[in-house]
């Protein structure tokens, strides 16, 4: 059975890098053209975004060279991914729920990725037992309490909230309940791991062991079966966030980079020339409005020219 959970989490791993870059190849290969919000202000506007104003306010911007502010852009996104900046200001009873529970995530998250680049710093000759590693394993075991209570607690709150608000109750399904009861199982696991854990390191000495194993393909036993079980859950959480509605962890940059936030005149991307030439020139509108005659028979661009077309 020990080999089986060691086999199980690398599955997780090579199952979630695989599944997020189908899903990425997807949206960049096979995904239409999306409609444009043309919503501003757009971040990458630089000053001209603290009034929501745009390159196409100024005289003839199509014969001036475009100015791109990347930094503007860099931080948009930072202060939406980390503060869930968006939410608070449209949304913000929603936002006192949610944002624990996405900060639970990061600190585990971050957790996870600092215990593995100290085991791989060890790897290349630091000592495991210095002061350094001291610091982070105090670290480690206080960011894990509180990440493990800040996604049960928004997990509860959001669950009660999908439960009681009508405005939300219409679109929610009995997979966003599975997804963030999977999660409040997961962080619920966590916290006992956590508590009843018989390793004098505290829940670091946990996570070290199982991902020192993990890199040297030691399969020892993990003498806490706490720590076993919300790893089990983690795994399928791995497996299970890129097909679901979960995905958008995978697919943010894009929601907000290509879709949200991009305002490239059409005359400027090739690849959206493109796009719109193979639309209007294979797709056939079946469409009942009369002003359309969306027969099937016509493209779309048989449709634009016609003399017929009714007004």
């Amino acid at each position: 059975m020990t080999t089986l959970f060691y086999l199980l989490g690398y599955l997780a791993v090579v199952g979630f890098i695989a599944l997020a870059c189908k899903k990425l190849k997807g949206y960049l290969e096979d995904s239409p053209l999306h409609v444009r919000w043309e919503l501003y202000p757009v971040p990458h506007e630089g000053k001209k975004s603290s009034y929501g104003g745009s390159f196409m306010e100024e005289t003839e911007w199509w014969n001036k060279k475009r100015h791109i502010e990347h930094w503007y852009d860099i931080m948009g996104i930072i202060r939406e991914v980390l503060l869930l900046e968006a939410t608070f200001k449209h949304n913000n009873k929603l936002w006192f729920r949610t944002y624990p529970f996405h900060f639970g995530l990061y600190m585990l998250m971050g957790g996870t990725i600092i215990m593995v680049i100290c085991v791989l710093l060890e790897f290349c000759g630091l000592n495991p037992q210095g002061g350094f590693m001291m610091f982070v394993r105090n670290v480690i075991n206080v960011v894990v309490l509180g990440g493990a209570f800040a996604i049960v607690g928004g997990g509860i709150a959001l669950i009660e909230r999908r439960k009681n608000d009508p405005n939300l109750k219409a679109y929610t399904t009995p997979e966003h309940f599975l997804n963030l009861g999977a999660f409040v199982l997961f962080g619920l696991l966590t916290l006992c791991a956590w508590a009843f854990n018989p390793c004098g390191d505290g829940y670091y000495g946990l996570a070290h062991e199982f991902i020192r194993n993990m890199f040297t393909f030691t399969f020892a036993p993990i003498h806490s079966t706490f720590f076993v079980l919300s790893m089990l859950v983690g795994f399928f959480l791995m497996i299970w966030i890129p097909l679901t509605n979960m995905q958008h962890l995978i697919l943010k940059y894009f929601m907000y980079h290509d879709i949200r936030w991009g305002d490239a005149p059409t005359s400027e991307n090739e690849a959206n020339q493109k796009k719109i030439n193979d639309m209007i020139g294979s797709y056939r509108p079946t469409w009942a409005a009369d002003h359309i005659e969306g027969d099937g028979t016509k493209t779309w661009a048989d449709v634009a020219t016609s003399d017929g077309i009714k007004k």
